[in-house]
């Protein structure tokens, strides 16, 4: 093996960058229509809401591992990460337009709708396994060097970033406009016209990303034939038990589930609570896309002059305690009457900078989480042997989607326990079900987000040892050669 010291050309950032997109998408439909459309358009229980996703989730404790371990092992001439990005590319467009197209004979009975959004979600997480994984492992290969790992990082979170924020945007402005007085949040149709539009972007991404890192596949092969594997499925389950056996590794997990586990139910309530809790109108929540953009337009650049001058669990560190004190302010302050009343435009101003703090501090975290994850894999090669940075990122991102599943089964019970009844209209929710939303989505949470400030704080995956262990990985090829 030799490093990889060289600087990626952008255009390789890039393309590898837009595979993110789709993970994205999955993000911000979860967050603003999924719960809002089946809960308040739909009619369906709250409960049983939360209760698909959290199936869906439990399938994912399945399926991620096996997926990535699945991914480290395959051969073909093609690579072990592009033939399944492209055997999952179809079936993922496929589940946006199904998830928000429900036979119309089935909207009159709860269980029907409940089991077309359990296959809905099923059929989408699932494909979005089968791509996301091995995508997500590739940039550990594509690149040796601790600084470039950071800036291929950074590249494909900044990509996600803006299609997660600007897409729902656009088609709050567009496709749910408010028609002849009527708030197109509340208009069937028009969550089938987002599922088409969702089906041509992610197939559009897909594409681009499996296209433009294709070249890299000789790389990925050779070190791919490193990699020292336990044969058959007892194989790919001890290949998946030993990352645990890493103490970073444990760490980063366990704070991913935590961290995540906040973010889970703020982004299932996001929508729940900008139209009711805050009253913002649909403009507005389309303005609020605007903080996420000037975000990535802060934390792009400023990713890279961070990463000269600090280590990444120092970044890491800082980004999970900004999240803590950022949960503090706004909602606890709505609680406590020191906030500005719904309709003003100092509300909206405070609304908006929180959400812009909001962003940076979690782009901050997931490039810096995500950049270790590679160094990690470094040193687990050198301790066992093995290349597993598709058992590795499996494992977070089953995290990721693990707490969004747990982010479900807080919200949707929430809906039915506080009584926001479906269909009501902004401004006529009950008091108490505002109160019990405000909780869970401030106190709640910040609580919630001491253990992962806890858990950075135990990460030591340092520069200089990153170096040493790269050096010793050389060594160690040479004497094998």
């Amino acid at each position: 093996m030799s490093q990889n010291n060289h600087k990626m050309r952008i255009i390789d950032k890039l393309s590898y960058g837009i595979g993110s997109i789709p993970y994205a998408l999955k993000e911000a439909t979860f967050g603003n229509f999924v719960l809002f459309f089946y809960t308040q358009v739909l009619g369906l229980s709250g409960s049983l809401t939360g209760l698909a996703i959290f199936i869906s989730v439990i399938w994912d404790a399945v399926s991620d591992p096996m997926v990535g371990a699945w991914s480290d092992r395959l051969k073909s001439r093609w690579g072990r990460r592009h033939p399944p990005m492209v055997l999952g590319s179809i079936p993922l467009a496929l589940s946006f337009v199904i998830l928000f197209s429900p036979p119309e004979a089935w909207l009159e009975q709860q269980w029907a709708m409940f089991g077309w959004l359990l296959f809905s979600v099923l059929l989408l997480r699932t494909s979005l396994t089968i791509f996301y994984i091995p995508q997500n492992a590739m940039g550990a290969e594509m690149v040796d060097n601790y600084a470039e790992r950071s800036s291929i990082v950074s590249f494909r979170t900044n990509l996600g970033w803006i299609a997660g924020v600007a897409i729902p945007a656009i088609c709050l402005t567009v496709i749910f406009a408010e028609v002849n007085g009527q708030d197109g949040r509340f208009v069937i149709a028009n969550y089938a016209i987002y599922g088409w539009v969702a089906f041509v972007l992610v197939m559009l991404s897909c594409l681009l990303c499996v296209l433009g890192t294709r070249h890299y596949i000789p790389r990925l092969q050779k070190i791919a034939a490193r990699s020292k594997e336990s044969p058959g499925m007892r194989g790919m389950l001890s290949d998946t038990l030993a990352t645990l056996r890493n103490d970073n590794f444990r760490r980063i997990f366990i704070l991913e589930i935590a961290v995540g586990g906040t973010l889970g139910i703020l982004g299932a309530l996001q929508m729940i609570t900008w139209t009711y809790f805050w009253e913002l109108s649909v403009e507005q929540i389309a303005l609020l896309a605007l903080s996420s953009l000037l975000a990535v337009a802060v934390a792009f650049p400023g990713m890279s002059w961070m990463a000269r001058r600090w280590e990444k669990q120092t970044l890491l560190r800082i980004a999970v305690a900004g999240l803590v004190f950022n949960t503090l302010w706004l909602v606890p302050g709505r609680l406590l009457g020191v906030i500005p009343e719904n309709g003003t435009h100092w509300l909206f101003a405070m609304v908006f900078i929180n959400t812009l703090i909001t962003t940076i501090l979690t782009i901050m975290r997931t490039v810096n989480l995500h950049s270790i994850m590679a160094d990690i894999a470094d040193e687990h090669e050198l301790e066992t042997g093995r290349r597993q940075e598709g058992v590795f990122f499996a494992a977070t991102t089953f995290a990721l989607k693990f707490v969004m599943g747990f982010g479900y089964m807080v919200a949707g019970p929430l809906l039915d326990i506080v009584g926001l009844q479906p269909g009501v209209e902004p401004g006529q929710a009950s008091e108490s079900a505002l109160f019990g939303i405000g909780i869970v989505v401030g106190p709640v949470l910040v609580a919630l987000l001491m253990i992962p400030w806890w858990l950075a704080m135990r990460i030591d995956v340092s520069r200089k040892r990153t170096d040493e262990i790269q050096a010793a990985l050389i060594l160690q090829a040479r004497s094998d050669y």
